[in-house]
């Protein structure tokens, strides 16, 4: 299973990173035997809007209000990580020159709607992406800042090779 944890449900690059989901990593993992799972910061209803907004799967987004799996996980979290750290233009600038995402990117702006989290203080929460085989874990990798998301070829990489049996004889 893939767990990616969005920072919320209103930013503008959550909302490009669910409609790659839906469009590139999806059908990637149920051709290969994989489930997609996405949290994100913030209400029921807010999950239900932002799927209906962004065409995301409803059965595969579930709504934290309270923070328990960030918590739990000890996802990064702060105005350094949110706001002042090199990872965040530079993950910007590497989306704004790939072609496939930064028209993802475009497309989100163009329909962008800032929700806010339950507590403001939220919005200061990174997300993260894991990747487990059964109760072991494949790939995690934390969110070092906004926009700073996990190389969606790398977890599909990890995801669809857990997936497949190992060789006979081996």
């Amino acid at each position: 299973a893939v767990v990616a944890f969005f920072r919320s449900f209103g930013g503008a690059s959550r909302q490009a990173l669910a409609a790659q989901s839906t469009r590139d990593v999806l059908p990637a993992l149920a051709e290969a035997g994989v489930e997609l799972v996405c949290v994100g910061i913030g209400t029921d209803a807010r999950a239900r809007e932002f799927a209906a907004h962004v065409e995301f799967p409803l059965d595969r987004l579930y709504a934290d209000p309270e923070n328990t799996c960030y918590d739990a996980l000890e996802l990064k979290f702060g105005v350094r990580d949110t706001f002042f750290n090199e990872a965040t233009p530079r993950a910007i600038l590497a989306r704004g020159l790939a072609d496939d995402r930064a028209e993802d990117l475009r497309a989100a702006l163009a329909r962008w709607r800032p929700w806010i989290p339950p507590k403001l203080s939220q919005g200061l929460q990174q997300g993260g992406m894991i990747v487990f085989e059964g109760d072991r874990t494949l790939f995690a990798h934390a969110d070092p800042s906004t926009g700073a998301h996990a190389s969606l070829d790398e977890v599909l990489a990890v995801a669809v090779a857990g997936a497949k049996p190992a060789p006979s004889g081996a």
